[in-house]
């Protein structure tokens, strides 16, 4: 099994992103991550953002405090992605990625868009009493208004609903996600499909640029980064991750490696 140390082009802090001080600031072309949302998934680590906070209003000052830092390390004309969905608490639902999007405002940065993600192989809703979630937000948040996009790279698939293939991309993206994403270890609750992060990491980067993921999780935005020829750092609180990561890029390393 490989050692994260391996990869030249990859940098997991294993702490909370609430500080990200081994940043340089302004080295940053893009920031892709998905969030703990609040009250919803234990991830098994008391310092954790969203179950171990006070309050609804704490969790999003902490997260806050992770998007300004984001905010420092990004180069002036990047990028930031946060995949995330609606909430319940107590019947009542939050509007998590616009209260997201608010506080993303507060620190600085331009909201551009928030896109769909259309989940079609999604099976269960919030609550028996609830429709079925077929759906997460892509939060799209830039530095400056001239921020790096690329158009041409920006293109509808097959896959995606209401707009047909080749024309512009749209903001309803359809991508399924599949069971195993992650292996057979399923200690990451919340993986979300390397075609999603692809296709994030193609229209806000060129190759070389450095992605950022404050909330590394089981490593997905590391796969795609690395397979695309991009630099990536990540942040995680949790080390129990770390055999899950490993045994992603151990599989993008042998892929690597038949190729050559």
């Amino acid at each position: 099994m490989v050692d994260l140390k391996s990869f030249d082009d990859l940098k997991v802090n294993w702490r909370t992103s609430e500080n990200m001080a081994e940043v340089e600031n302004g080295i940053v072309q893009s920031v892709i991550t998905s969030p703990p949302y609040w009250d919803l998934k234990d991830y098994g680590h008391e310092n954790q953002i969203g179950t171990a906070d006070e309050s609804y209003d704490h969790y999003l000052d902490r997260m806050q405090a992770v998007w300004s830092e984001c905010y420092d390390v990004l180069r002036e004309d990047g990028t930031m992605w946060v995949v995330v969905d609606t909430v319940m608490e107590q019947g009542d639902l939050k509007l998590l990625p616009y209260h997201i999007a608010e506080r993303a405002e507060e620190t600085g940065f331009l909201l551009q868009d928030m896109v769909t993600w259309y989940k079609p192989t999604a099976i269960a809703g919030m609550t028996d009493r609830n429709v079925v979630n077929k759906k997460e937000y892509v939060v799209y948040l830039s530095k400056s208004k001239d921020h790096k996009f690329h158009a041409k790279e920006g293109q509808n698939g097959i896959e995606d609903p209401a707009v047909a293939q080749g024309h512009r991309l749209g903001n309803l993206w359809r991508h399924p996600v599949k069971r195993g994403t992650v292996g057979q270890n399923v200690l990451h609750k919340a993986p979300y499909p390397t075609s999603l992060i692809d296709r994030i990491v193609n229209v806000s980067t060129d190759p070389g640029d450095t992605v950022l993921d404050p909330f590394f999780g089981s490593g997905t935005t590391a796969v795609s980064a690395l397979e695309l020829g991009r630099p990536c750092i990540g942040y995680e609180l949790n080390e129990e991750f770390k055999d899950v990561i490993v045994e992603r890029l151990s599989s993008l390393q042998q892929r690597s490696l038949t190729e050559f």
